[in-house]
């Protein structure tokens, strides 16, 4: 009876051997699942991957207020921007909470210690652009630039809404009947008009945006310079659309 049950121990001790054995083998011929570090340097590396919040703070001590008194208070909230586009530099957005009034910074980092609150000011990105290594090597890389800049040269308080679909604008929450009526006849006029941001047909370097500023419907074109310098013409689809007030 002992003889038989130190058997089956021995069968099952030998059964997990051989399967831990052959996991093994298989994962080291897959390579282990981990990130390649030599494509994610920061503090002063080839990339920039993500600053600490610590980090960022340091950086905009020389900001002065509000922004850094804003980053030191723990209710803030602070979201980093995809960038795929650029090698050496982010995007950090920096949100009030209450009882603070509603603002948001836009901050870009670049290299050891660069930084810029982008607000408002087009030529803080492209020096950002300049400074953290612009890469644009897809479509998807003009697209996502050319949509990064627009929201993140919004004024503090408000911005313009980047649109996908025509239904998905920010109609107002209690419409008089006659601005009802506008918000079916604009959905039935531009359900097939309105798109997400895409490459222009006509040029590789071009992207076209849908977007409401200033509760206007407008069909942006921006055209990437090789410096990363954005070129911008607009047509005026709607002059006023019955939605909040966006600037």
């Amino acid at each position: 009876m002992g003889q038989n049950i130190i058997g089956g121990l021995v069968g099952y001790i030998v059964l997990f051997t051989i399967m831990f054995i052959t996991c093994t083998i298989a994962y080291l011929a897959m390579g282990p699942d981990v990130p390649d570090t030599s494509q994610t340097l920061t503090r002063g590396g080839l990339l920039m991957t993500d600053l600490t919040r610590q980090e960022l703070a340091e950086r905009a001590a020389r900001l002065g207020h509000p922004v850094q008194t804003t980053l030191e208070k723990p209710e803030t909230v602070v979201e980093r921007v995809p960038t795929s586009f650029i090698t050496n530099g982010g995007i950090y957005r920096v949100s009030t909470r209450p009882p603070d009034r509603p603002r948001l910074y836009i901050l870009g980092v670049w290299g050891k210690d660069g930084i810029k609150v982008l607000n408002n000011d087009a030529e803080g990105f492209f020096e950002l652009a300049g400074k953290g290594g612009l890469n644009l090597t897809s479509g998807a890389n003009y697209v996502a630039y050319v949509t990064t800049f627009i929201e993140s040269t919004r004024d503090f308080t408000g911005g313009p809404q980047i649109l996908k679909t025509i239904e998905e604008s920010w109609w107002l929450p209690s419409p008089t009947p006659g601005e009802s009526r506008q918000r079916e006849e604009v959905i039935a006029k531009y359900t097939k008009v309105i798109e997400a941001p895409k490459i222009s047909k006509e040029s590789s370097t071009t992207v076209v945006v849908y977007l409401i500023r200033d509760r206007a419907l407008l069909c942006m074109n921006a055209k990437v310079e090789k410096d990363g310098r954005i070129q911008i013409s607009e047509n005026v689809l709607e002059p006023e659309m019955p939605t909040v007030m966006l600037r």
